[in-house]
This record gives C-alpha cells, sequence and structure tokens, in this order.
C-alpha cells in the first residue's frame, strides 16, 4: 500500500494554519531580554497594557480583553492567545528567549513565532511586520550599547 504524502507550502502547516517565525540576536543576557521584552517591548508591540507572567490571565488593550496568556515559562517564553489591531481573528503569538552560543559571546536569540493565519498573504504582511520590529530591536539596541537612548517603533 503506498501512502500519500502531502507537501505545503512554506509557513502552511497541517493543524495550525500559517505561521511563521522570525529571529534575530541582541548582545545581552537573556535575564536583561526578558525585563525589557515584558516591561516595555510587548506591550508596545501588541498594543496590550501588560504582558502578565500567568497562565490564564487576560491582556488587555483599552480596558477590553483582547486575548490571554496560554503559556509562560518565566525568563524564556511567553505564549498568547491574541487578536491584533489588523486582524478580525484571533492568532497565537509566542516569544521565545533562548541563550546563544558561546561563539557569539553574552547574547540571546529572541524568536517570534506567530500561528493561526488565515492565508500566505496574511502571513507575509505580519512576516515583513516583524522583521521590521526586530530589525529595530536591534538597531536601537546597538545604539543604547553605544550610550544613545532606546527608542523603539511598534
Amino acid at each position: 500500500m503506498q501512502t500519500e504524502t502531502w507537501h505545503s507550502p512554506v509557513g502552511l502547516t497541517h493543524d495550525a494554519g500559517w505561521e511563521l517565525d522570525v529571529r534575530r540576536t541582541l548582545p545581552a543576557p537573556p535575564s536583561e531580554i526578558w525585563q525589557r521584552l515584558l516591561a516595555e517591548w510587548l506591550p508596545q508591540w501588541l498594543g496590550l497594557e501588560s504582558v502578565p507572567q500567568m497562565v490564564g490571565a487576560p491582556v488587555r488593550r483599552g480596558g477590553r480583553v483582547h486575548g490571554r496568556v496560554i503559556g509562560c515559562h518565566v525568563g524564556r517564553r511567553v505564549r498568547l492567545r491574541w487578536t491584533p489591531d489588523t486582524l478580525d481573528h484571533e492568532t497565537v503569538f509566542q516569544v521565545t528567549l533562548q541563550e546563544a552560543p558561546e561563539s557569539l559571546g553574552r547574547a540571546t536569540i529572541l524568536e517570534i513565532h506567530q500561528e493561526r493565519l488565515l492565508g500566505a498573504a496574511e502571513r507575509q504582511g505580519l512576516l515583513d511586520h516583524w522583521n521590521l520590529v526586530l530589525d529595530d530591536v536591534v538597531a536601537a539596541h546597538g545604539r543604547e550599547l553605544a550610550g544613545g537612548r532606546l527608542d523603539l517603533q511598534g
């Protein structure tokens, strides 16, 4: 009996719809990046009041619930069900921090993963967006290390 194999386009999964992954390396320890991520970056990027570190906690925008924390490994990963301003449906959004290989010095790999996207065009638009956001983080972090102020776009 011959089994049929299914070859999906890049970004299309069997069970999570379309998804994307974007990652960058920052020259700072994970603990420092985690603090900035939860206190500054995620609220700004996602348009939320805050991002709690407790599974089941709501995430709010303008006093209204716009998602929930569905996973959290403090210092390493936060996973949300979240409805972006630009979409009319809920997605799953995750940010993971990983210590970079020693060859890169004291650095952290920051990865954004988003799934439950409805099509290739939606995926590409968000992929472009998150690439710009993380490029801005890297550039701003570099300016900060050089003595400038950290000013991020969202």
